[in-house]
């Protein structure tokens, strides 16, 4: 029999794995953003936690962050760090001449 106490724990464990994606995002974008405006290399961010990183793009393929960078930029600005979106903006800029 389903009892009070057992959906309880379920909304715990929902709220519990939400706030775990919402720490892995934030890490995610802010991995990107030390990556992009380079004050950070892979190497220096595995060096650092040699387990696992988090990105939300695929470091050897550059044009995936291309697809996510207006993402990382509304993050930011969500979280009213206007500095790094004015950093990871001009590093977009840079990208665009290049290519």
């Amino acid at each position: 029999m389903l009892e009070f106490d057992d959906i309880h724990d379920d909304d715990n464990d929902i709220t519990s794995s939400v706030n775990e994606e919402i720490e892995i995002l934030d890490e995610a974008y802010r991995n990107a953003y030390a990556v992009i405006t380079g004050k950070m290399t892979i190497r220096d961010l595995l060096d650092r936690t040699p387990d696992m990183i988090f990105l939300p793009f695929d470091p050897s393929a550059p044009e995936t962050f291309v697809m996510i960078v207006d993402d990382i930029i509304k993050y930011f600005e969500d979280n009213e760090e206007y500095e790094k979106c004015a950093e990871l903006i001009n590093s977009k800029k840079k990208l665009d001449d290049f290519r």
